[in-house]
């Protein structure tokens, strides 16, 4: 403990000098600090964005995690954080003594050459290129030396800062500063572990096994840890980069990427989350390679489910259902008056149908779509905002190169896939068997409730106060209540009944689903319209 605090005093230092040089020792002190020299004809953005690249690591990854987020703050400070890609200092290492203390292998029994000098350099890791014995080209990523160290001092300061600007401002409150910190803080300890990196490639390429639209590099497990990740060397140009010189069209290189990233989200659950052009390779013959598998976001099975119902409210413009499953979905969910967000939704959409296809800026609409959030205290979990910034980044990519490309048509299909999905016989068995535990559970604990209730009565604990008014009146709303009662626990019987006769797979069938079973779901809902109808018909 006393060994943290004294990295966090030490870094709280260097912050307060780095800040005060660019002009914003007030913020500590509040007083005002004069800028000298060439800083002072710099822009206050300008200045923010230096004076993070000085900080280091830590506070350039936090910029840039901010860098999507035209929802929270002012464009031209967007422009600016966008500049802290990959603008890093080199670092000299020894390579080979590195190799030799962290694998506890001799490189040369490996390695037949290592270039001295890394080809890439970021804030967490320096990239060289070297060849193995047998001629294959690799890669070898290897942590900054410390690194480690001064992001965990560094996020202790951060996280001491956000708490006093929540409580200092309303802002900051409702940007949510602290929950966003906190997201923040795992995904780069994520990205700090390269033995998680190695995982995620693993799992990434078993879920794109056979797909020849993608190519999956091959890793070296035996010569990693987690601070060298050693993988096989791509030959390939930036998704961004002139494609036509190498025979290939920009048109279907784009809407593939566009199309692989949303099967990464939509089918498996596993997507790359910080897809910038730096991070996706196109080979020569057309295929496109993902890298950097650092920071990815991953979906629970039940997290998985209500963002195709999301997705799919979303595209269908059915604002009270995707009220109901934002709610199922947020982490704070601080509405005061539902029906003005509703009405903010509709106004959203409308905004949508105004526009064409050309004028559509997936970034503004994903913006405007976080300001509702944002102003309604919608808090989001963090895979969804991984997944804005991932969406906002692969439509800027595909734009550069179609600029009519559209990622709202490009969803279409998808929605189509998790529609049919969702009435095939094996999600209908599904539905069914989830019902059936459902109401199990419920069958379960009702005679508990109901002996309670009795035997309450026969020792006379059991007390009824009620004024009557309008007899009348109150049997008949009895009577009907009794007829909706027996209706419900008909069509829960029929239900289960349905479910069991599904497990049992007894013919006759239609379309894979026993055709009593079908009958049986059928006066269910026949039963079940009786009840709203009766219901409404009271109202």
């Amino acid at each position: 403990m006393m060994e943290n605090q004294k990295k966090k005093l030490k870094r709280t230092v260097s912050l307060v000098r780095i800040l005060a040089k660019y002009g914003f020792g007030e913020l500590l002190n509040y007083t005002n600090n004069q800028v000298e020299g060439e800083i002072s004809s710099l822009s206050v953005y300008e200045r923010i964005r230096m004076a993070l690249e000085e900080l280091g690591p830590t506070y350039v990854k936090f910029g840039q995690a901010f860098s999507s987020r035209e929802d929270l703050l002012p464009m031209e400070m967007i422009l600016e954080l966008r500049k802290l890609q990959d603008n890093v200092e080199v670092k000299i290492m020894d390579i080979s003594a590195l190799l030799k203390s962290d694998l506890d292998i001799d490189p040369e029994e490996f390695f037949a050459q290592i270039d001295p000098e890394p080809f890439a350099s970021a804030s967490i890791a320096q990239v060289y290129q070297a060849t193995l014995k047998n001629g294959q080209k690799v890669i070898l990523k290897i942590k900054r030396p410390g690194i480690r160290e001064v992001v965990a001092s560094d996020m202790l300061i951060m996280k001491d800062i956000a708490k006093l600007l929540v409580n200092y401002s309303e802002a900051f409150r409702r940007i949510n500063l602290v929950e966003v910190l906190a997201a923040f803080e795992k995904s780069i300890v994520q990205e700090l572990s390269f033995l998680n990196e190695l995982a995620n490639i693993n799992r990434f390429s078993g879920n794109f096994k056979g797909n020849t639209s993608i190519y999956l590099p091959t890793v070296y497990p035996e010569l990693s840890n987690d601070n060298i990740l050693c993988m096989e060397f791509l030959d390939g140009v930036k998704i961004s980069e002139a494609l036509l010189s190498m025979g290939l069209e920009p048109a279907a290189i784009a809407r593939k990427g566009l199309d692989l990233y949303l099967v990464q989200v939509l089918e498996h659950g596993f997507f790359h989350a910080d897809p910038h052009p730096g991070n996706l390779l196109v080979l020569k013959n057309g295929q496109i390679a993902f890298i950097d598998f650092g920071s990815m976001g991953s979906l629970t099975p039940i997290e998985k489910e209500m963002l195709e119902d999301f997705v799919s409210y979303f595209m269908a413009q059915d604002a009270k259902r995707l009220i109901a499953i934002m709610k199922k979905m947020a982490i704070r969910f601080n509405v005061t008056d539902e029906s003005q967000l509703e009405k903010d939704i509709h106004g959203f959409f409308d905004l949508l149908d105004g526009a064409s296809l050309e004028e559509m800026d997936i970034k503004e609409v994903l913006g405007k779509f976080s300001g509702i959030l944002n102003n309604n205290e919608i808090l989001m979990p963090d895979h969804l905002y991984l997944l804005v910034r991932g969406i906002v980044l692969i439509e800027g990519i595909g734009r550069a190169l179609v600029p009519d490309l559209n990622i709202i048509e490009s969803l279409r299909p998808y929605i189509l896939k998790i529609a049919f999905r969702k009435l095939s016989p094996e999600e209908l068995k599904k539905s069914g068997l989830k019902l059936l535990r459902t109401l199990t559970e419920a069958l379960k604990t009702m005679p508990d409730e109901v002996q309670s209730v009795l035997s309450k009565l026969n020792n006379g604990e059991l007390k009824i106060q009620q004024e009557v008014q309008g007899l009348p009146a109150l049997k008949k709303t009895m009577n009907q209540g009794m007829n909706r009662m027996v209706m419900a626990i008909l069509m829960g019987g029929l239900l289960i009944s349905s479910a069991i006769l599904i497990l049992a797979d007894k013919p006759p069938k239609f379309n894979g689903i026993p055709v009593l079973a079908l009958l049986g779901f059928l006066i269910s809902i026949i039963l079940g319209l009786g009840i709203l109808i009766s219901s409404r018909s009271k109202n």
